[in-house]
């Protein structure tokens, strides 16, 4: 009767550890394959993402009105001559400004671009327009690879459905 109480004991402990397991393991991925999650938070109703350049943690503002994806000069520190700070196109959308295509790795939340290409700009005046301090702004360029782009407000969490 002693070693049956054993068994019971130790399948009680598996059955424990097991359900710990289950609950406290994060499965992002696993629950949702073919999905990039990736958090925002937003600042006077705009979009703000975090990523990584090379390695080097960034704040890009998500811009589906932007062909592509932009990095402000002052963050990814180029070294060239200083570019002619970007401006708002006063004939119509967008902006206008110098540029120079860099390719760079990409990373947003679990997902890595290699050899990205992207356009470093001065962005200084464009974020003293708006209110708001990131280092570049996410473009079609980016969004397009991916089938469906979903922003859930309630999560905070922007889906890429590849």
């Amino acid at each position: 009767m002693h070693r049956d109480a054993q068994v019971i004991e130790s399948g009680r402990v598996l059955r424990a550890v097991t359900l710990f397991l289950l609950l406290f393991t994060p499965l992002s991925n696993l629950a949702r394959p073919g999905f990039v999650s990736l958090p925002f938070r937003t600042v006077r109703s705009m979009i703000l993402v975090e990523g990584k350049i090379d390695g080097q943690r960034l704040t890009l503002l998500l811009d589906t009105g932007a062909n592509r994806t932009i990095v402000s000069a002052r963050s990814y520190g180029t070294g060239q001559p200083p570019l002619r700070q970007a401006e708002l196109n006063r004939s119509g959308a967008g902006m206008a400004g110098e540029s120079v295509r860099v390719s760079v790795n990409l990373a947003l939340a679990d997902h890595m671009w290699a050899g990205q290409e992207v356009s470093v700009m001065n962005l200084d005046a464009l974020q003293e327009a708006l209110g708001v301090r990131f280092d570049g702004l996410l473009g079609q360029d980016v969004l397009r690879e991916f089938r469906t782009v979903r922003i859930n407000y309630h999560s905070r969490v922007i889906e890429l459905e590849k």
